[in-house]
């Protein structure tokens, strides 16, 4: 072997080795069965992640998954901040998507207002949303003490009455029968800074009562009882409640410095039924999210089958928590998350070291979508989904059958062309093609792009191409042969006659895919990635490894006539 076929084979032998290394997790993923995926994703989640990131990933077309289009509404900003806030907004869920492990998402921004986000493989509508679309406005403020939510709630009594609204008017169906109106009185208990240490609503004595449900206390009425700085209000007068709150909140009733929140939770009572927690928190004293620089999901060490949510703030978020925690040591903070109380702890001592938790009911998924969420910060501006669809993946798997059996027929059809009309020089075609798909498969997967169903209509036209290279090199050796030229040099002067033309023509092709893939969006670029790739394999296989296959077969001089 002559030292130019020993170079060409080395190089030949590595490409085919780093090639099939790369396909190899994709070729694993295909032939395991769903039952043996879903053993390894249970029993080894980290080498199936491990097989999921090396493979060759899907895009939306063929594996499932969402196409949003959200628009972004900036009426409440000032004229200021309306300039960056849609590049902002798409920063931000970039952010959010990169850390939800979606593989090759899509997002870019459509129009002055608008974000398009493509999410291959993920299924999860509604956690997909919830993530993509929480504004995440995260905020600490004080609770108001008792006596001053008792004087707030004396002067909604007197303003709902005085203005003989009709929600004031008591239904049978409203009033809670036979319904003892009490204080809880809270146990003496400390509560960390940094956690809520609340006592069951069932241990808790029956105390001191507000009032029954009476026409000349129309608000207080419908509220069971004080339970520390806050108080509760049973289920089924809720909706008079909220109604009565509005309205107040209408007529100026409710300071401009505070606001009533309620909490998410339900909560058993004592007298059976259950309630939820109402609290006049403060407006004019409060730390805002936006310095946090880490957050994430751990158990919580009072409760090890519940999650909390940790958080940490930066050098000027800890500055402002401090002094917050610092002033009001022994009071109750509210913890609130886009206008919802998640957390409500006292306030044991000064906190300088910037660090806390937010309690909740959370399970795993919530925990670390939360964590995500105010990682990646808050969203500059509300946002609503204008366009919503769902590719099922079952949808993406006929289309990937339908994809994959054009390519083999086409693929078929090519191969007994060659091997009909060029004999054993086309089996050399059939090799060199089947060579080109793995080296293409190869590139797909070490780079981590997605294949689409406009990429497979790629990988089809680069089947073409490539035969197409092959196709220009044997006509030139069989006019070389007609010459009379010996075999080895027929077959030197047909590739280096064949070299130009092949050069031209799959350059003018790659440099128009370069643009495609430059200034296409979505399946556009789907179609100029695999077909560019696929140029650059058929240059390298019709040039260098169909050469070797020639030198090898005719090397040793024994071969009188060429079979082409």
């Amino acid at each position: 072997m002559n030292r130019s076929l020993r170079v060409k084979g080395i190089i030949v032998l590595i490409v085919i080795f780093g090639s099939a290394y790369f396909l190899y997790p994709t070729i694993q993923r295909i032939v395991m069965s769903s039952e043996e995926k879903e053993r390894l994703e249970l029993e080894e989640p980290e080498k199936y992640d491990k097989m999921i990131s090396k493979s060759i990933k899907l895009g939306l077309d063929l594996s499932g998954g969402m196409h949003l289009v959200l628009e972004v509404d900036d009426s409440q900003l000032k004229d200021s901040e309306k300039a960056d806030v849609v590049q902002r907004a798409r920063e931000i869920i970039v952010n959010r998507v990169d850390q939800f492990g979606v593989a090759e998402p899509t997002i870019q921004l459509q129009g002055k207002k608008r974000i398009l986000i493509q999410l291959p493989g993920l299924h999860d509508a509604a956690r997909a949303k919830r993530l993509i679309g929480q504004t995440a406005m995260l905020e600490w403020r004080l609770i108001r003490q008792q006596q001053e939510v008792a004087a707030v709630l004396a002067k909604l009594d007197r303003e709902l009455k005085a203005g003989d609204d009709e929600m004031v008017e008591v239904s049978e169906e409203e009033a809670i029968a036979d319904t003892t109106v009490s204080q809880l009185m809270a146990a003496d208990s400390t509560v960390a800074a940094d956690s809520l240490l609340l006592q069951p609503l069932e241990s808790m004595s029956i105390d001191v009562p507000l009032q029954t449900l009476d026409k000349d206390k129309p608000f207080t009425s419908l509220l069971i009882s004080f339970y520390r700085d806050w108080v509760i209000v049973h289920e089924h007068n809720i909706p008079r409640v909220r109604r009565m709150l509005a309205k107040a909140k209408e007529n100026g009733a409710i300071p401009k410095d505070s606001d009533f929140y309620w909490d998410d939770e339900w909560v058993p009572l004592p007298e059976g039924g259950r309630g939820k927690f109402l609290f006049l928190v403060s407006n004019d004293q409060v730390v805002s999210g936006a310095n946090l620089v880490n957050a994430g999901p751990e158990p919580n060490p009072q409760s090890p089958s519940q999650l909390l949510v940790s958080f940490e703030f930066n050098r000027r978020g800890r500055r402002e928590f401090a002094k917050f925690t610092g002033e009001n040591v022994g009071r109750y903070t509210a913890i609130l998350l886009d206008g919802k109380i998640r957390s409500y702890p006292v306030l044991r001592t000064k906190i300088p070291s910037g660090r806390g938790v937010i309690e909740g009911n959370f399970t795993d998924v919530e925990a670390r979508d939360l964590a995500i969420v105010l990682r990646a910060g808050a969203l500059p501006a509300d946002m609503f989904i204008i366009e919503e669809r769902t590719v099922g993946p079952s949808l993406g798997s006929d289309s990937i059958r339908t994809g994959v059996r054009a390519a083999l027929f086409g693929l078929i059809a090519v191969i007994l062309f060659m091997l009909v009309y060029y004999k054993l020089s086309g089996g050399i075609a059939a090799l060199t093609l089947l060579f080109n798909l793995v080296i293409l498969g190869g590139l797909l997967a070490y780079l981590g792009a997605s294949l689409t169903l406009p990429g497979i209509a790629g990988i089809i036209l680069t089947i073409g191409m490539a035969i197409d290279a092959n196709v220009l090199i044997f006509e030139r050796i069989r006019e070389e042969l007609r010459k009379a030229k010996t075999i080895r040099s027929a077959i030197d002067s047909g590739y280096e006659r064949a070299f130009t033309t092949i050069m031209d023509a799959n350059l003018t092709t790659l440099i128009t895919a370069v643009v495609l893939y430059q200034f296409g969006t979505g399946p556009i670029k789907g179609f100029a990635t695999t077909l560019s790739l696929g140029i650059l394999a058929s240059m390298f296989t019709a040039l260098v490894f169909s050469r070797l296959l020639f030198g090898l077969w005719t090397g040793s001089g024994r071969v009188k006539t060429l079979s082409i």
